[in-house]
């Protein structure tokens, strides 16, 4: 279970939803709905930061939350003097009143539960990276678009090539060395990414950085040889408070038989094989990413409809993935990537709707089964016709 309330924040008068496995947000083009997938996203990067340091002090002072919230996403013009924003879930719950400058935090009961993920923010201007060559020239504040640049180095360079894209006959390959992307076309003939069509500029980081995310990325931590040293430093300090939470002193019998957890070049002892197993698994589930929470912009951009529905129906099946149970925001402008997760059936789904308030701002309401329903039965119908879905 996930909570999430917002008010007073960009275009945004009140938000209050329960986010699910899967998520779709529909609405007028500046009626809220990226504000609510950043404000989700940055609040579930919050709770891994905290979950991973077992500590919210960086937050806590004054306007520490709302200013790297606004810094990263560029949003420091949405911000209104009584913004406020609300974040629970199994493990945790925090807020932030901007009203007070005051932002608090609580542990939950399934603090120790928290299973670690890859936090990616996919913005529509992804297509960015296939138009710029020497990124070490752009000069941009907005940190989102650099992230996803640097998430699209480490997905290329370790999944390299695509192969028959989506049932089109489209592949695509990264030659590292020369630091080329090109699309192979189904008669075989190579095409620079920067010289293909805009379909493909959008399509093509957009694939290869969710393929990864969704499956390359557990490959990669197995192959990994070493972390960086910020990381070591973190994952040491997350250990040793693991270490003494599990922790048994030996009762003073004599011959006891230890278990030694060898981790992260340091050894850990117990005088009890069972907590040393709890330790190790515990460990486990906050060091390795076990899913990921994927907040997607407009994955139709430029492309045509069928390519939609296929892209669709691969994006459900990483979402229904039981191996990782990956997590999906998306937001749209497109009745084909609406009506095809209608007809999908998700078991976990969440459709939520922007509407008008009466002073301009916007509202979210969650979809009933008896809207979505009728959303379906109506098709595209519900993009020009809110009124009686908000009501």
């Amino acid at each position: 279970m996930r909570h999430l309330v917002i008010r007073h924040f960009g275009p945004l008068d009140e938000v209050d939803i329960n986010l699910s496995r899967v998520n779709l947000i529909i609405g007028l083009q500046g009626s809220g709905k990226s504000c609510v997938m950043m404000t989700a996203c940055y609040c579930t990067w919050v709770e891994k930061r905290i979950s991973l340091r077992q500590s919210a002090k960086e937050f806590e002072q004054g306007m520490d939350f709302l200013n790297t919230m606004t810094a990263y996403y560029r949003a420091k013009g949405y911000v209104h003097k009584d913004t406020f924003i609300r974040y629970e879930s199994d493990f945790m719950e925090f807020q932030y009143d901007h009203g007070k400058q005051l932002f608090t935090h609580k542990w939950n009961r399934k603090r120790w539960n928290y299973r670690r993920p890859k936090v990616s923010y996919v913005p529509a201007e992804r297509n960015m990276v296939s138009l710029v060559s020497n990124w070490s020239r752009l000069e941009t504040n907005y940190d989102s678009i650099l992230d996803f640049k640097e998430d699209w180095d480490t997905a290329r360079q370790f999944i390299k090539n695509e192969r028959d894209i989506l049932g089109m006959g489209v592949s695509y390959e990264y030659e590292e060395q020369s630091d080329m992307n090109s699309i192979i076309t189904s008669s075989g003939k190579r095409v620079d990414l920067t010289s293909s069509s805009s379909g493909m500029q959008s399509l093509i980081p957009q694939f290869v950085h969710l393929d990864y995310l969704t499956s390359g990325i557990y490959k990669k931590e197995k192959e990994a040889d070493e972390r960086s040293f910020s990381d070591k430093q973190l994952v040491s300090s997350l250990l040793d408070i693991l270490y003494k939470r599990s922790y048994k002193e030996n009762s003073g019998r004599d011959n006891v038989e230890t278990t030694v957890i060898h981790m992260e070049g340091k050894d850990y002892v117990f005088y009890d094989s069972k907590v040393a197993e709890n330790f190790k698994k515990e460990a486990s589930r906050f060091l390795n990413t076990d899913h990921a929470e994927i907040f997607l912009e407009e994955p139709e951009s430029n492309l045509f409809p069928p390519t939609q529905f296929q892209l669709m129906d691969w994006i459900v099946e990483k979402a229904t993935n039981r191996s990782h149970k990956n997590v999906f925001f998306i937001a749209t402008h497109s009745p084909y990537v609406l009506s095809h997760l209608l007809q999908e059936n998700l078991k976990d789904f969440s459709l939520f709707l922007t509407y008008p308030q009466a002073d301009g701002l916007y509202s979210v309401k969650t979809a009933s089964e008896e809207d979505i329903q009728q959303i379906y039965d109506n098709g595209s119908d519900a993009f020009f016709n809110f009124e009686p879905f908000t009501a």
